[in-house]
């Protein structure tokens, strides 16, 4: 009895040592057993099993639950009270700094104020931040959530770019306000103008001065109605049709009309989903503008090239020109706001709606004798 138990002893250390050090290979053999020496090593080694069946079931889980949370776009950070980064997911790993960080203090690559930003937040809020990230104006959206696991602190931060969603809404709500102004203007400018019509047609009798201002109503009234039509144009910009466009064939045309000019473009073969003719239809606003802005002497560099690891595709347009002044550039693409003698104002705001609905956006940015604007256009890849 006694070497029975010795025996079992010494199969329940191995037993616990392999647990313990995820041997899941080790088996009791049981030929030449019998009885209750056979039945312990066959449970013994049914433990091993169920230990090895459960670290797999945990193991495939973690798997699905890191597959999901790399598939969400937003970037999400697990970090202990010290700052020190446990884990962050494959948006945050892309969208901050292109690799893993180790701790908090190393988003000062992405922003200097970001680190302190997150430290500064409080179980549950929320903030929006407008930041400078790489050389761009964006908004952030930060939060964070704490919870408590054998007694430690583990904190989980959430950080998404909003600023294209924030671009969207409010070229949204710009589109519903023109269509709502525009349709009671209209139906107050078309009876003025045709009773005008009709004052200044036909021989009335009217006094001079009152003729004269008759006619000056007509005139007012059809520059207004030009001015509305401009209008509708923002709140009536057609869907795009995306179809794979291969890079070389969006400046083909391009180039055709401007040849004169200076071209950068990289990986002619890539292939964008893209509606080919409203993009070239924002091209040729931003280089008019460019040679414009330019005068005598032009310089002009249109630039196109992919970042793989942000799924951004970039084409930018580079002049000479005198650059746009500081209080200007705030309101570059409010509708209407223009810089030129006898410009409408709706180019840049019609650019920026076409870009935003393919999913991108535009930027601007101006020094004296330099201004570019940058379009970011969404790299989607062909199966």
């Amino acid at each position: 009895m006694r070497w029975f138990a010795d025996r079992s002893l010494e199969r329940m250390r191995s037993l616990l040592m392999a647990i313990r050090s995820r041997d899941f290979s080790m088996r009791f053999p049981v030929e030449g057993l019998r009885g209750k020496e056979r039945e312990l090593a066959e449970e013994m080694n049914g433990v091993v099993v169920d230990f090895h069946n459960e670290l797999l079931h945990q193991e495939r889980l973690y798997g699905r639950y890191e597959a999901m949370l790399n598939t969400i776009g937003t970037a999400l950070i697990m970090a202990d009270n010290e700052g020190k980064v446990l884990w962050m997911n494959k948006t945050g790993v892309e969208s901050l700094c292109g690799f893993r960080i180790t701790s908090l203090d190393m988003l000062a690559a992405v922003n200097s104020e970001l680190p302190q930003s997150l430290r500064n937040l409080t179980p549950g809020q929320t903030r929006l931040l407008g930041l400078n990230v790489g050389g761009r104006e964006t908004r952030l959206k930060i939060s964070m959530v704490k919870h408590r696991v054998e007694g430690e602190d583990t904190l989980l931060y959430s950080i998404e770019d909003v600023h294209l969603l924030v671009e969207q809404n409010e070229i949204e709500a710009q589109r519903k306000l023109v269509s709502v102004l525009t349709h009671e203007i209209m139906n107050s400018l078309s009876p003025i103008i045709s009773l005008s019509n009709t004052l200044c047609e036909e021989n009335l009798g009217l006094d001079d001065d009152v003729q004269m201002a008759v006619r000056a109503i007509n005139r007012r009234s059809r520059g207004l109605l030009t001015f509305v039509e401009n209008y509708r144009r923002l709140s009536r910009v057609a869907t795009p049709k995306p179809e794979w466009t291969y890079v070389r064939d969006l400046f083909e045309g391009i180039m055709s009309l401007y040849p004169d000019i200076s071209y950068n473009i990289e990986e002619p073969e890539l292939q964008l989903r893209i509606d080919r003719h409203q993009v070239e239809q924002v091209l040729i606003n931003l280089i008019k503008n460019a040679v414009e802005a330019c005068g005598e002497n032009p310089e002009i560099l249109i630039s196109a090239t992919s970042d793989h690891p942000g799924h951004i595709f970039l084409i930018s347009v580079r002049d000479n020109g005198s650059g746009i002044s500081p209080d200007a550039i705030d309101n570059i693409f409010v509708p209407f706001f223009t810089t030129k003698n006898g410009g409408s104002g709706i180019g840049l705001s019609l650019s920026r709606q076409i870009i935003s609905m393919h999913g991108g956006s535009i930027k601007v940015a101006s020094e004296p004798g330099s201004t570019t604007f940058t379009i970011m256009l969404p790299l989607i890849y062909r199966l």
